[in-house]
């Protein structure tokens, strides 16, 4: 609630919506800084109605808004608002979210596996084995992402996706990595790479032989996520 009420001052000062407020910061920037800590979010982000019965109405007006009030995996919510200090109109913002857990951060992992390995069959390759070092790895690299702001394959430091296998000790001898950022399931996210040339090239390249998978929530684009391919 404290982001949801410091997200709806922030486009209230602006006078507009917007997933990022006038200090730079995005809403689920503002989510992780107050500590919380999510596997999945949705939010709506309204102007416009001027009571909590009207603002309700919105959020159940069609289908796209409904959808978050009738999932049942999104199990916590903050709703806040605030006037424009120069024209009155009301800014709503209201989080729905499904809380971090390890046991669910390892299923999400497992089904972008599951779909890459699907796709890998599909093609009449085979399938990909899990890594721990290099799940590591592209687990580490999207909560850096997420944490210091930046998309990249290329890290601050100036470190390469083969850089970060080889310090983890991953042994294999061909690297290759795809990262994603804003996609909201894992089937968004591999249904994305699958449309992209570069990326379904690393998801259908016959000589990796195994994947590390990496997602964190955070940062300005709420969900970043890393594939980590190794050839051995």
């Amino acid at each position: 609630s404290a982001a949801a009420r410091a997200h709806a001052g922030a486009m209230a000062r602006q006078g507009r919506l917007g997933a990022e407020g006038p200090d730079g910061i995005s809403v689920f920037q503002r989510i992780t800084a107050g500590g919380y800590r999510y596997l999945r979010i949705e939010q709506h982000l309204v102007s416009g109605p001027r009571t909590p019965r009207e603002f309700l109405d919105y959020c159940r007006s069609d289908a796209s808004t409904r959808g978050p009030l009738r999932d049942s995996a999104l199990t916590d919510a903050g709703i806040g608002r605030a006037a424009d200090p120069r024209s009155g109109d009301l800014y709503w913002t209201a989080l729905w979210a499904r809380p971090f857990t390890a046991e669910g951060l390892a299923r999400i992992t497992a089904e972008v596996l599951a779909l890459t390995n699907a796709e890998r069959g599909a093609a009449g390759l085979r399938p990909l084995a899990p890594d721990r070092r290099l799940a590591d790895t592209a687990q580490t690299y999207s909560a850096d992402m997420a944490a210091r702001a930046f998309y990249s394959h290329t890290s601050p430091e100036g470190l390469a996706p083969w850089d970060r296998a080889a310090a983890a000790g991953a042994p294999h001898r061909g690297i290759g990595e795809n990262i994603a950022c804003g996609r909201r399931t894992a089937a968004e996210v591999v249904e994305g790479w699958m449309n992209s040339p570069g990326h379904r090239a690393n998801i259908l390249k016959p000589d990796f032989t195994h994947l590390g998978v990496g997602y964190a929530g955070g940062g300005p684009a709420g969900t970043y996520w890393t594939q980590l391919f190794g050839q051995m």
